[in-house]
């Protein structure tokens, strides 16, 4: 069973035209499936959801900063080590020197 197409007109300025049919045609569709796209796409995301979001981000990022850092100082502790010369000791040795 085939559905009954309504048709709509709105009226545009030459402007407001040449900028849908420009938009359109850089996502190669008509001007009409540009416009039922955007109409229908629901509402655009708040400012709280864009919040969220880039909180999110901002998080994930100074996680990663934060990983970096760490990662920075053990590789710097690591190499001090190396050149002292130190020995290492073996986990029995050091229960042995706190006495435990």
């Amino acid at each position: 069973m085939a559905t009954a197409i309504h048709p709509t007109s709105i009226r545009l300025s030459p402007a407001e035209k040449k900028r849908i049919t420009s938009l359109a045609r850089k996502r190669g569709l008509s001007p009409a499936a540009y416009i039922k796209r955007a109409a229908l796409a629901g509402p655009a995301p708040s400012d709280i959801s864009r919040l969220a979001r880039l909180e999110k981000a901002t998080a994930a990022i100074l996680e990663a900063v934060e990983d970096e850092l760490d990662y920075r100082v053990a590789v710097a502790s690591w190499d001090r080590h190396v050149k002292s010369g130190a020995k290492l000791l073996r986990p029995e040795e050091v229960w042995r020197e706190l006495g435990v």
